[in-house]
């Protein structure tokens, strides 16, 4: 039976969350937080990780996406380690560590819980994101106190750091690129569906990558292609991000959300915005989550499973091309009670649907299934 749980902290105070849900479970949550040097072969961190789950007596381990030291050090002593996969792509997934029998694999995006089971992993799960409501909502309102410095039609969340300029490396043959180049520009026009990684042959990968210097060595799985792929997403998701800003400042006020607003000041704008990175092929990303958690109104990008959850128009509102989000954005800025009733709706969408403590509870017991 489970009872004490590690928890590991990195991902920026995201876990406090997660603990507080626990401890409202019964359960005991030790919170470890330590940075290592390489994620393989720290000898160190695997020391003080091994030491905690001694003392501790320490039953699960669990962290926000994955860290294949924690899953050496769970599969020497025979513990459960949970990795709620809430990002993607993960250069850490492309590690061999990920076929252990003691991982357990709770991803929000059903593309890349697919793409880990045909690795062979054991323990895979498609697992929506959530949202600790009532978190959300005191940092919501905190946010509003200041809401006069946020003031915008449209806020734009996400990402606005630029992606590794891998295509720069010296040696990479021009034709090499203007044909990557081809693939980013026919895939930025397309939402629901990434066919980067079809498009891209297995000898351009390779090659690209020596010339790039990257060698993810012994310990990862040999994916050329899918990491080429990973870094053409990112700079996709780059320029996309960068035309929707030009095109819509031109008409309209915009405020751009950086990493330290959020989720202060998700609700604040009369749209809130989100562009879903290009690797995150099927999955709902936790912003549009956190926008509706606070009752704002969401617009994003056509994802198959924000279809799948939520009714376009009537909870949030999807866009399928540029023209459709301009004409989306123009329309709902002067239609007031529609795009408040959406934001209504959405809000309530995700207080039934998506509450982190009943999310937490399921996959805990998918695990201790396994362990009593």
């Amino acid at each position: 039976m489970i009872e004490n749980i590690l928890i590991y902290q990195w991902e920026a105070g995201k876990e406090a969350a997660l603990r507080e849900g626990l401890v409202s479970m019964g359960y005991h949550c030790v919170e470890l937080r330590e940075d290592f040097e390489d994620c393989h072969t720290d000898a160190g961190f695997a020391m003080k990780v091994m030491n905690c789950m001694q003392e501790e007596n320490i039953h699960m381990v669990l962290s926000l996406n994955y860290v294949p030291l924690l899953a050496n050090v769970c599969e020497m002593r025979k513990v459960p380690y949970v990795a709620w996969i809430c990002d993607c792509p993960l250069q850490m997934l492309f590690s061999k560590t990920v076929l252990y029998q003691c991982n357990y694999f709770f991803c929000f995006d059903r593309a890349y819980a697919n793409r880990l089971a045909g690795l062979g992993c054991e323990n895979v799960y498609h697992f929506p994101l959530a949202v600790d409501v009532q978190g959300m909502e005191e940092k919501f309102s905190e946010g509003q106190k200041n809401a006069e410095k946020h003031a915008a039609d449209i806020f734009v969340a996400g990402s606005d750091g630029e992606s590794r300029k891998w295509l720069e490396a010296e040696g990479i043959p021009e034709y090499s690129k203007g044909y990557l180049q081809g693939i980013e520009e026919a895939q930025i026009r397309v939402y629901g569906y990434n066919f980067v990684r079809e498009m891209v042959e297995e000898e351009t990968a390779r090659d690209i990558l020596e010339k790039a210097g990257i060698v993810p060595g012994e310990m990862y799985f040999d994916s050329p292609v899918q990491m080429v792929a990973d870094f053409v997403n990112e700079e996709i998701t780059e320029k996309e991000r960068a035309r929707v800003i030009e095109r819509l400042s031109q008409n309209h006020e915009l405020y751009l959300c950086t990493k330290e607003d959020m989720p202060a000041v998700f609700g604040c704008g009369k749209i809130n915005l989100y562009i879903t990175p290009k690797g995150v092929e099927s999955g709902i990303a936790q912003p549009v989550l956190d926008t509706l958690a606070c009752g704002g109104f969401c617009l994003t990008n056509y994802q198959p499973e924000t279809a799948e959850f939520f009714e376009d128009g009537k909870e949030l509102v999807m866009y399928t091309d540029m023209a459709d989000l301009a004409q989306k954005a123009d329309y709902y800025l002067t239609h007031d009670k529609e795009r408040e009733a959406i934001a209504k709706a959405g809000r309530e969408k995700v207080r039934e649907y998506f509450s982190l403590q009943e999310r937490l509870a399921d996959m805990l017991h998918i695990v201790e299934e396994d362990v009593v």
